[in-house]
């Protein structure tokens, strides 16, 4: 019965063994899973890029000026939400990524308008975005400057 036993147990810690990585894996995607709801931040330990840019000048145009410098950085399904007061956007999928998820928060006082871009990875688990969300930024920030009136 013993010897029984410590063969069950001898077999289980060389499954274990054999399946360490695996195990490691499954249990940091559980982790990082659990932390997003339980704090309730769904952008937690995702790659993400946030800039500002403040205009100048702003025309009552500004909101399709924003609509067209998305679709011109070549984003897709490009929306906007009324209530919130944001655009919102994908990229493609690439080598480096699984797409972005673009954000464009629109805050206007009297004379100026303040963009809040946020380039956020799709895929939850992905920690390291190799740069694309920072170039997501440049690639709309390019298209704004080229149809921003001088």
């Amino acid at each position: 019965m013993k010897n029984l036993v410590l063969t069950e147990i001898k077999g289980i810690m060389e499954l274990l063994q054999a399946n360490f990585w695996w195990i490691l894996l499954l249990i940091t995607v559980i982790f990082i899973f659990l932390f997003k709801n339980i704090f309730m931040r769904p952008d937690a330990f995702t790659s993400k890029f946030e800039a500002e840019k403040k205009l100048e000048n702003t025309s009552s145009s500004i909101l399709n000026i924003i609509s067209e410098a998305l679709k011109n950085a070549r984003f897709k399904k490009v929306g906007f939400d009324e209530e919130e007061n944001r655009f919102y956007a994908q990229s493609k999928v690439s080598m480096s990524s699984w797409s972005e998820y673009i954000e464009v928060k629109i805050n206007t006082s009297q004379n100026e308008t303040e963009l809040n871009f946020k380039s956020m990875c799709a895929l939850p688990t992905q920690i390291y975005d190799w740069g694309k969300n920072k170039r997501n930024w440049k690639k709309f920030d390019k298209e704004l400057k080229k149809l921003m009136p001088t």
